[in-house]
């Protein structure tokens, strides 16, 4: 999970335990803006100025530490920094700021910790300027203290996010900087009373057996916060080319190598994988995107019917052949002519095939005369051509013609990253303003296997939409092979009893498969460093 897609409509949920509005799976009260400017001048006015900030400080402090310890319940980030950054966006849906980080450094394991960042139209110094004039001091207390208590949760050390100048004091904006408490060398009369009352340990401890009885009450109805990757360089909806994934980058950056050569293509891959998608994608961004994009299915039609399909057939070559016909070959002119499931193209009609990319002529069933061939020829399979060549059931020269450029589209289980940009682009075809996933959803859609690959994927979104209506999506609406867990991985590690070495070994391997080999986050999973993870592999290799 990343947190640069964090949805308002699924965070802030209108109807949770007892119809209760929710705000990342707490329960919220809704209060004016103007009531909290009161507030804050009758604590000043009663209490002194420094005892209120103290107050608003160690509120803001609890509170920011409670949302990052949901968010760490709730969601699989896909590190500790993104956890962090999604506290940003947090601040922002929560009303308190339009929050901007200008530099950030964030190392856990080293405990580095620095940022810089804006907060523009806070809530804090707009009703203080109601309220009073302009001050010499800072007022976003609550502000401070939240940031403060949501980066000191993702840390694991007390971190201060100090206000260093603020719009109170007739500044256009509000600007801070975070770093560790005990880097800003304060003396004890100067370090914010929210920070050193408890230990951060202690803090936490408490704060998870709040939230433990907290999601009982409101299980069913948790908010759920999704984040894509950012995609500065992938389009994130191309003709339904959507991915967050390295792998796919890979696939994209080549395809998109290859769209403006005349090389021929094969693309390979399990059935579902999105390869028309892909070739589409290559035929769009290619020269040739002014000209006809045509598709033929190899294995949907009998031989007779496809050869003149492709090649087109003259007056009386066969019974009912009535009219000349001028086949794919010649009708695609300067585009693309995509060829799907090319291993399912008969013996005859691969030699023929292999003339047109040798000679880039065509001639019609029955005809004497050859038309030039200018359409550039894309084929794809599911089947694994280099084994049909050996069996015989495949021309080695025709194998090699076809895969001048072979690109390789994995299937969904090796690229986990791209199930949840995917989902979400589907519900939004079927459903615009749904109120989206569930986390127990995404946890389900993100480590089934889709044996069916995208398409599967696509047909349970719909599937899952239709019985949802208009609450979210949860597991439960899955189509039912979709939903039901599997024990099968649990009886693979447990088979033959094995030793507590082989089992640690066969379940570092699942979580790595479980992750789409991303050792960061299976080191995650399986509470070890990265460095653990690595010499363990290391330890496997021959």
């Amino acid at each position: 999970m990343r947190a640069d897609d964090l949805r308002s409509q699924e965070v802030l949920v209108s109807k949770g335990m007892g119809g209760f509005p929710l705000f990342a799976s707490s329960r919220i009260m809704v209060m004016g803006t103007r009531s909290l400017g009161h507030m804050q001048a009758d604590m000043i006015r009663i209490l002194g100025k420094e005892n209120a900030v103290a107050i608003m400080g160690r509120h803001g402090y609890e509170a920011g530490m409670a949302t990052a310890m949901a968010m760490a319940e709730l969601y699989d980030w896909d590190s500790d920094e993104e956890w962090f950054k999604a506290g940003s966006i947090l601040r922002s849906m929560a009303g308190l700021a339009h929050e901007k980080i200008f530099k950030l450094a964030f190392d856990k394991e080293q405990g580095r910790f620095y940022m810089e960042g804006e907060w523009r139209d806070s809530l804090e110094a707009t009703q203080f300027l109601r309220q009073h004039d302009q001050t010499t001091g800072v007022v976003c207390c609550i502000l401070s203290g939240w940031a403060s208590g949501y980066a000191s949760a993702c840390m694991g050390k007390e971190i201060w996010v100090q206000e260093i100048s603020c719009r109170a004091q007739g500044n256009r904006i509000c600007r801070f900087e975070g770093r560790p408490a005990d880097e800003w060398r304060l003396l004890p009369e100067d370090k914010p009373r929210f920070l050193g009352h408890n230990s951060i340990e202690d803090t936490m401890s408490g704060m998870r057996l709040q939230l433990k009885q907290a999601w009982k009450e409101v299980e069913d109805h948790r908010a759920e916060i999704q984040s894509l990757r950012e995609q500065l360089d992938s389009p994130e909806a191309d003709d339904r080319f959507v991915y967050r994934s390295e792998e796919m980058e890979r696939v994209r950056s080549l395809a998109q190598k290859v769209a403006a050569t005349d090389s021929t293509i094969l693309i390979t891959g399990e059935s579902g994988t999105g390869k028309e998608v892909l070739v589409r994608y290559i035929h769009r961004h290619s020269p040739r995107l002014s000209h006809p994009f045509l598709a033929i299915d190899c294995a949907a039609m009998p031989k007779n019917l496809l050869e003149s399909e492709l090649f087109g057939h003259v007056k009386g070559a066969f019974t009912g052949a009535e009219r000349n016909k001028t086949g794919l070959f010649v009708v695609a002119g300067a585009g693309t002519l995509f060829l799907d499931e090319i291993g399912e193209l008969p013996i005859d009609l691969q030699v023929k095939l292999l003339r047109v990319l040798q000679e880039r002529v065509a001639r019609p069933v029955g005809g004497i005369k050859t038309y030039a061939i200018k359409a550039r020829i894309v084929a794809a399979t599911n089947r694994d051509l280099g084994k049909m060549v050996t069996e015989g059931s495949f021309r080695e020269d025709l194998y090699y013609r076809l895969a001048v450029i072979p690109i390789h589209v994995p299937p969904l289980r090796q690229r986990r990253q791209d199930i949840l940009p995917l989902a979400r682009y589907f519900l939004n075809r079927f459903s615009p303003d749904h109120p989206g996933f569930t986390p127990a959803f995404v946890r389900r859609i993100t480590t089934y296997d889709w044996p069916g690959n995208i398409r599967e994927l696509e047909n349970a979104i719909e599937h899952a939409s239709v019985l949802a209506g208009s609450d979210q999506l949860s597991p439960e609406h899955l189509p039912l092979a979709v939903a039901r867990e599997s024990d099968q991985s649990i009886s693979d590690l447990m088979a033959n009893w094995p030793s507590e070495t082989e089992l640690v070994r066969r379940y570092t391997g699942a979580v790595l498969r479980h992750t789409g080999q991303n050792r960061t986050r299976a080191a995650r999973i399986l509470g070890i460093n990265p460095s653990t993870l690595w010499r363990r592999l290391e330890s496997r290799k021959p």
